[in-house]
């Protein structure tokens, strides 16, 4: 045995005291185990509590043991004859027997109490003393109470019980009473024991002074606690300097939290006995309660230092001082002092891996949590130490390891209760993990409902389930949970970042939505979905404020969610994300880049869907592969022949193929008979540029009827092939049959610009001026010619009729509505959506320009009136004429900071050198003298074209040039085969295909990690572990428990020993776990 010294720095040294218990406690190693149960515990402190009479003085060697053994005293007197001549001498001989017997009962009732439990206060009470002196019985009915003490030792406390109540009617007998109150105390019948305790006190108040202890502890136990206080505080003016009472009273206070108080009764206790450990740590625990953390530790030195044999418990409890206060070194040298001591007890090696996980000893904690487990002497610390082993799994990540570890319970003896909410979490983890979302998510949902979320599971549940709801696309619920969590992991943040932008997104808050997915983007770069949901945003904005036909800004719109889709694709090209990229495309007329798309996409898919060989007939038609289209509408009618789109562009395909029957049935089966039918060929040809055969279509229908629809349709054609008398022929006949304004006022800009193409005379622009004038006036635009059109035509003219400031004037007032027309939608957007426009300009790079919208923007030159880039070259040319010369440069110049097009870049420059050379007083350079017809943007087939030079007034140079411009975009017509508007109407960021990051997954540049728990074990024996029986002394009177009183304690005071080879026997694990352990663990190797 040791004795521990704080002083000498926990030296171990030899004690005479503790070898002398020792040499006692072997005597006893073979004695056999009591049959008491561990809910006995009340009776087994009873039958301490009988052990001693209440004057009988301790011995050094009681103080100094391990335990504190009460012991028999049995003062025998000796059989020789002191008295041969009293008459009486038989008599009195009997009455000295009697009395033995009576001190040998009364020494079993001694406790020698060292409690460990708390109490709050009781109401204040007294008792009046009947009798101070006992009263004797005889001895039939001391054989009696023997009897009964003695069945009481063997378990049988109701026979014992009869045995007493029999004697106490019959005697009223003080010692029958107190045994009576034991056994209540046993049966846990604590109001009974009070009854007989308080009217024990009553009648005996001096009889014993443990009575006082167990009365309060029976008044505790109905959670009486002031009457418990006032008891204790009777006891101690009733004994002086009552050690227990004053203890146990200060752990009342600190049930209580009365901390002063309490410190004040352990500090009395210390000057009755300076040698109890016991003490000394009611101190400390009052002391760490007081936040006085020095003196709380000098107090668990102290006890250490007793020589008690209550070291375990001191330095059990300042192990946990330490580790309060993450001085895990100094906690983990008190519990290698405990498992030296007790190298099987549970209780230390559970504590040792607690301090060794907090220092980051991963490996080392999980074998002392083993070790624990299968010495399995103490079910709070094995309960524990799984529960532990099970959390360091689940923050591994590594939950098949975690649910292993869970179902090891089974086969052991542990509180259930404890580890369920991991039980219950992990098999919800799984579940996710197998993609079974909907049992995953009623898992983790019972969790929450069943209130067994702690502060340690209650980020992961809300993550994981919201990863759940995310799969099964109620990203709104999803939201909720993920804004329940402070701090959210990584993949959780994203997931988060997701579904808000999601939520944003249907909401319209545009600008939000993108900036969230931005944010989700950079956390998973590698991730395609945040790209693809930007894709998605961008065209539900498409949909809901773009107007119909706002064409420019529409395409604009779909080329930025056709980038990101790219992006995307680069990333992961499923089939999802190719479906839907070819819709784009085809929206945007890229129609071999969408049907590229749409093969991948259905030769990816798992499925055969029609939706996808729905559009990818219509796509095939539009490109005129009709034997294709036609084919992928049967298919999509072979699976689904609900599918009403693929009948009725089944229909118009028949038809253009002339089977007018076949066509007919199709569409009268969709009941839906319409003038498309009758002017698809035309549109198709349209659509794809085609413009003579579209021509020709439209004038075969026009043979039977005058459809001004169809007229419209073919002045277009004819517009885009600057064949204009033949479109202003439609125009005219268009406006004949139906005097309609805007095809009047397309006939007559049509007509100025034809007379003026024709002639380029002043008195043909005055003409075509004054005409445009009037056309203005009428405050009507045509389908084909805006007003910004309009207005600027008139700037051409007055241009040609040198009225440089009224041209430049209606030119800047054009571009001006072109701004308007194309941001009209702009008063329905609030501040959350101007990320669009600012997409617009730094996707164009054009920064530098104070620029409202994209769709001047564009580099593009044919079909449409001019772009930005034209209107900066016209104002510059505009600013020479008038001589305005260095505003005209820096016009230039900001043109040519945004221009990326070399040949016109180099064109521009070659200018601007004309110009500045010619600020210079130097003779004229030969290569810009040479020039004479100047223009930078295309002009070939180009309205412009046909309109002379006009001569820019320089000093040294002669140089002309002329206004950069075109026809108007011809909206595109409704046609037989395009593209479906409900297509896109359909794209919303729901279309993702839910992928949520998983939380158990970590990505590293070397991969993807499912789990932390990269171990490799080699010698590790993880067999272990039937619970011992709890051991227990026949002898009531060398019995010591106190669990009853230390119930909050992790340590269950286990002081038997065993022999090893029997303790290893008792403790082997079912041979099945076992073999499931070593299994798992080869495969890991």
């Amino acid at each position: 045995m040791y004795c521990i010294s704080r002083a000498k720095g926990l030296q171990v040294r030899d004690c005479n005291s503790f070898t002398k218990f020792k040499t006692r406690q072997k005597s006893r190693e073979n004695e056999p185990l009591g049959p008491f149960k561990s809910q006995q515990n009340v009776k087994k402190l009873a039958q301490r509590l009988t052990m001693y009479q209440e004057g009988r003085p301790k011995t050094k060697s009681v103080m100094q043991s391990q335990q504190i053994v009460p012991c028999i005293t049995e003062n025998k007197k000796s059989k020789k004859n002191l008295i041969d001549k009293e008459k009486n001498i038989q008599d009195k001989k009997r009455q000295h027997s009697i009395k033995n017997r009576t001190k040998k009962t009364h020494s079993l009732s001694y406790y020698h109490y060292d409690s460990q439990t708390n109490e709050d206060d009781m109401q204040n009470g007294t008792f009046k003393a009947v009798d101070s002196e006992p009263k004797f019985i005889n001895v039939v009915k001391s054989q009696e109470l023997l009897e009964g003490k003695k069945l009481y030792s063997e378990g049988q406390t109701n026979e014992a019980q009869k045995i007493f109540t029999d004697v106490l009617q019959s005697t009223n007998n003080p010692e029958a009473r107190y045994l009576i109150a034991l056994c209540d105390l046993s049966k846990q019948d604590y109001q009974d024991a009070i009854n007989q305790l308080q009217q024990l006190i009553q009648q005996q108040p001096l009889f014993k002074r443990n009575a006082y202890i167990l009365l309060a502890i029976a008044l505790k136990k109905v959670n009486n606690h002031t009457q418990a206080l006032n008891t204790l505080t009777l006891a101690i003016k009733q004994f002086n300097k009552y050690f227990d009472a004053y203890i146990y009273r200060g752990k009342l206070y600190l049930k209580a939290q009365q901390w002063e108080k309490a410190l004040k009764d352990f500090q009395s206790a210390i000057e009755i006995s300076q040698n109890r450990s016991i003490a000394y740590v009611g101190a400390a625990e009052a002391q760490k309660a007081l936040n006085m953390v020095q003196a709380s530790i000098e107090s668990y030195n102290k006890a250490v230092e007793c020589e008690d044999g209550q070291q375990k418990t001191a330095l059990l409890k300042r192990s946990l001082l330490f580790i309060e206060l993450k001085e895990y070194q100094k906690a983990m040298d008190d519990i290698n002092i405990l498992v030296e001591l007790s190298p099987q007890d549970s209780s230390a090696l559970y504590l040792r891996g607690f301090v060794q996980a907090k220092q980051n000893q991963i490996q080392d904690a999980i074998l002392s949590y083993e070790q624990a487990i299968k010495f399995n002497n103490s079910k709070k610390a094995v309960t524990k130490s799984l529960y532990e082993i099970a959390k360091l799994k689940i923050e591994q990540r590594d939950f098949y390891g975690a649910f292993y570890q869970l179902t090891r319970a089974e086969f052991l003896d542990v509180d259930i209760k404890v580890i369920e909410r991991f039980r219950i979490f992990t098999d919800g983890v799984t579940f996710l993990m197998k993609r079974k979302f909907e049992e995953g998510i009623v898992n983790l949902t019972n969790l929450i409902s069943k209130n067994l979320v702690n502060d340690f599971l209650k980020p992961l549940v809300y993550q994981y389930r919201a990863y759940g709801l995310i799969c099964v696309g109620q990203h709104q619920k999803a939201l909720q949970d993920l804004q329940v969590v402070n701090q959210l992991e990584k993949a959780s943040q994203y997931n988060k970042l997701i579904c808000e932008g999601i939520c944003s997104a249907m909401s319209n808050l545009f600008e939000q939505s993108n900036q969230f997915f931005v944010k989700a983007q950079k956390l998973f770069p590698n991730k395609m979905e945040p790209l693809f949901y930007k894709a998605t945003t961008i065209i539900r904005l498409y949909n809901y404020l773009i107007p119909k036909d706002d064409l420019e800004k529409r395409n604009k719109l779909l080329s930025d969610a056709c980038r990101y889709m790219e992006k995307a694709a680069e990333l992961n090209e499923q089939s999802n994300l190719l479906f839907y990229r070819g819709i784009v495309l085809f929206a945007l007329q890229k129609y071999d880049d969408s049907l590229m798309d749409m093969d991948k996409a259905i030769e990816k898919s798992e499925d055969n869907i029609a939706r996808h060989f729905y559009v990818r007939g219509i796509l095939q038609a539009c490109r005129k592969a009709y034997k294709p289209a036609l084919n992928d509408f049967n298919v999509t009618i072979s699976l689904d022949d609900k599918f009403s789109e693929a009948y009725l562009n089944r229909a118009k395909l028949l038809y253009i193929y002339g089977d007018k029957n076949s066509s007919y049935m199709d569409i009268i089966n969709q009941k839906q008979m319409t003038l498309d039918a009758y002017i698809s060929a035309g549109n198709m040809f349209f659509i794809i540029g085609a413009y003579d055969d579209a021509i020709k279509s439209f004038s075969q229908v026009l043979i039977t009827e005058k459809n001004t629809t169809i007229l419209y349709q073919r002045a277009r054609c004819y517009l885009v092939l600057k064949e204009l008398n033949d479109s202003m022929a439609d125009l005219q006949k268009i406006y004949e049959l139906t005097n309609d304004m805007a095809s009047f006022i397309d006939y007559n800009v049509l007509q100025t610009l034809k007379i003026t193409s024709l002639k380029h005379d002043h008195e043909t622009f005055k003409q075509a001026l004054d005409l445009i004038n009037q056309l203005i006036k009428k405050d009507v635009e045509g389908r084909i010619f805006k007003k910004s059109d309009i207005i600027f035509y008139k700037g051409v003219y007055q241009f040609y009729l040198n009225d440089y400031e009224g041209a430049q004037n209606q030119i800047r007032k054009s571009y001006d509505m072109k701004e308007d027309q194309q941001n009209k939608f702009t008063s329905r957007l609030d501040d959350s959506d101007q990320f669009v426009m600012e997409s617009y300009v730094s996707s164009q790079q054009l920064n530098k320009l104070e620029t409202k919208h994209r769709y001047l923007e564009e580099f593009e030159f044919h079909d449409r009136t001019y772009n930005l880039y034209e209107y900066l070259f016209n104002m510059s040319i505009l600013d020479l004429l008038q001589g305005k010369k260095e505003q005209a440069i820096d016009q230039l110049k900001l043109l040519g900071e945004n221009i990326k097009h070399p040949e016109i870049e180099e064109a521009l420059q070659i200018l601007l050198q004309i110009l500045f050379d010619d600020s210079l007083d130097t003779p004229k350079m030969e290569q810009f003298d040479e020039i004479k017809e100047f223009s930078i943007f295309p002009q070939h087939n180009r309205l412009c074209s046909i309109y002379k030079f006009v001569p820019i007034q320089l000093k040294k140079y002669s140089l002309e040039t002329r206004l950069s411009f075109c026809l108007p975009q011809v909206d595109v017509p409704s046609m037989l085969f395009q593209f479906d508007e409900k297509l896109l109407e359909s794209i919303n960021p729901t279309i993702v295909e839910n992928k949520p990051e998983a939380p158990w997954i970590r990505r590293t540049m070397e991969g993807v990690i499912f789990t932390e728990n990269v171990q490799n074990f080699d010698d590790l024996d993880l067999q272990s572990t039937q619970r011992p029986k709890q051991q227990t002394e026949e002898d009531i009177n060398n019995q010591i428990d106190y669990s009853i009183i230390e119930q909050d304690t992790i340590v269950e005071q286990l002081e038997a020993k065993v022999d090893k080879q029997v303790m290893k026997e008792q403790l082997m694990l079912d041979s099945k776990i076992a073999e499931k352990l070593n299994s798992i663990l080869n495969k890991k190797k």
